[in-house]
């Protein structure tokens, strides 16, 4: 049975003197308040630009520092940090909102995982049901290590004078206020105060103070989980292997192997043969290849799990089923590979859209999780970091999507398409993509004929009209949403549609 296990007994972490805690405690406190100070500087009511990756870095450092301070070394918190900020900087890429919230959302998964791992030097911590049980054991430390910050404060507070100090602002100041309130009904003066106060206190003070309470009980509650040294992980259970006889591995490995290799010779036939052109076939060659995909990842899928998870019953004992295993593997490779050349004949067909990239992306996942697992088939000798390497895979993967911008490469590649073809969705093109896709959309405005150099000249021109007008502040900065303002700055300014409409109408006088 899985238990939680603590990165070190007490015995074995170091003991903390008086001033080492009161050092420890001022410093969790004073990172929490620059944090939160920070996060409401930069985050309240703004667009989603550098903003984000500053202070998931901020966030990421001090507790990396205070897990050096606590453990020495913190070589798991590290990978899922560095994870986490690669992730928060393409939030400052894509202009993408669905794009951006399942950027926030995965930062946010991966500074849990950097939290309760903390403890740990190894990478062998970070596997799935870290990742899963990371957002609720982050939110017990974040609980537990909060009220640690607090009573301890309040236990350290033992000199008279700072003591004195903190009872005269709070008595004093909500008495001040309150006067100046009043009487500035009364006296003009006191009526100047009170406007002043009021430009200098935003209309939102009460959810912006919120909002920094918020960002401050998270941070110091993560802060002093860490320095408690409280951080913990379920740790993966070597002792409950699935353990298979020698018949069952075999048969099970020697099955899977078959059906993968007779799918690929088949598959790989219909390649040059496409079943959907038969007469009587019953099936387009779009359904064709829709299904085909979907059956051939949970294919996929399902073997590399059984392979997964059966792996150690027979990796470093049964030299039968490991030539059986990896046989099969390598016909899911083979699948992987088909799969992919389907999709590729489809684009080529009917046009490339956003999911049929993320379709190919995921068979490029797939196709790392088979090397991975050729590789400890290879070794005799199964990792513990598997999980790490294929997320890192995926991640890796989603990274280089939103760095390369698929949006813009799909208007270029549907608008080469068209003129060898004469076939395109433009309205798939100007409706379904993000604002990534602005500046391949105005260069495609020469390229284009009519009627569909029309539909694109006037999606420009609402967009300008209507479009959202995002924060012009320094930290809201995006590059693609800035490459798509000033895209849109030339299309206008150069009068692009204009001076084509003059060209085309000259060639049709000409004619």
């Amino acid at each position: 049975m899985t238990s939680a296990t603590f990165p070190a007994t007490a015995a074995e972490l170091p003991t903390p003197t008086s001033t080492h805690t009161q050092s420890s405690a001022l410093a969790s406190w004073g990172c929490a308040l620059a944090l939160a100070a920070l996060g409401t500087a930069v985050l309240w009511k703004s667009s989603v630009g550098i903003n984000w990756p500053l202070w998931t870095a901020g966030v990421v450092t001090a507790l990396l520092l205070g897990a050096r301070d606590r453990f020495g070394d913190a070589g798991a918190a590290r990978a899922a940090g560095a994870w986490a900020i690669s992730l928060s900087l393409c939030t400052a890429i894509t202009a993408d909102d669905v794009r951006i919230a399942v950027l926030v959302l995965g930062t946010v998964l991966l500074l849990a995982v950097a939290l309760v791992s903390a403890g740990h030097r190894s990478l062998d911590v970070l596997h799935l049901r870290t990742a899963f049980l990371a957002p609720f054991l982050a939110l017990t430390l974040t609980i537990f290590g909060l009220s640690a910050e607090i009573t301890g404060g309040a236990r350290n507070s033992k000199s008279p004078r700072a003591s004195a100090i903190t009872r005269t602002a709070l008595i004093t100041v909500p008495v001040v206020i309150v006067l100046i309130l009043l009487l500035g009904e009364a006296d003009p003066l006191f009526a100047a105060i009170r406007d002043g106060l009021k430009h200098l206190v935003p209309d939102d003070v009460v959810a912006q103070l919120l909002f920094f309470v918020f960002l401050l009980v998270v941070t110091l509650g993560a802060f002093g989980s860490v320095q408690l040294g409280q951080t913990h992980v379920h740790a993966a259970d070597q002792s409950t292997k699935r353990t298979l006889g020698h018949l069952e591995r075999r048969v099970l490995m020697a099955s899977l192997a078959a059906i993968m290799w007779m799918f690929v010779v088949s598959a790989a036939i219909s390649l040059t043969r496409d079943p959907a052109s038969k007469a009587g076939s019953g099936i387009t060659y779009a359904e064709y290849v829709h299904s085909g995909f979907a059956q051939l990842s949970l294919a996929a899928s399902l073997v590399i799990a059984v392979v997964l998870v059966t792996r150690r019953s027979w990796l470093s004992s049964d030299e039968i089923a490991r030539r059986l295993a990896f046989a099969a593997i390598a016909g899911v490779g083979g699948m992987v590979i088909i799969a992919f050349m389907r999709v590729v004949g489809y684009e080529h067909v009917y046009g490339f859209t956003t999911l049929r990239i993320y379709a190919q992306a995921y068979m490029v996942v797939l196709a790392g999780m088979c090397a991975l697992l050729a590789v400890e088939i290879s070794r005799r000798e199964a990792s513990p970091r598997f999980a790490y390497h294929s997320a890192s895979t995926a991640l890796a993967v989603v990274v280089c999507c939103v760095v390369w911008n698929s949006d813009g490469w799909i208007v270029r590649r549907n608008v080469d398409r068209y003129l060898t073809s004469g076939k395109i969705d433009i309205y798939y093109l100007t409706a379904a993509l993000s604002d990534d896709a602005t500046p391949a959309l105005v260069e495609s405005v020469r390229r284009l004929r009519e009627p569909e150099r029309s539909v694109v000249v006037r999606f420009l021109r609402d967009k300008d009209a209507g479009g959202f007008k995002r924060d012009a502040s320094w930290y809201a900065w995006n590059f693609r949403a800035s490459a798509s303002a000033r895209a849109a700055h030339v299309f206008h300014a150069n009068d692009i549609d204009g001076a084509h409409g003059r060209r085309q109408a000259r060639y049709d006088s000409s004619d």
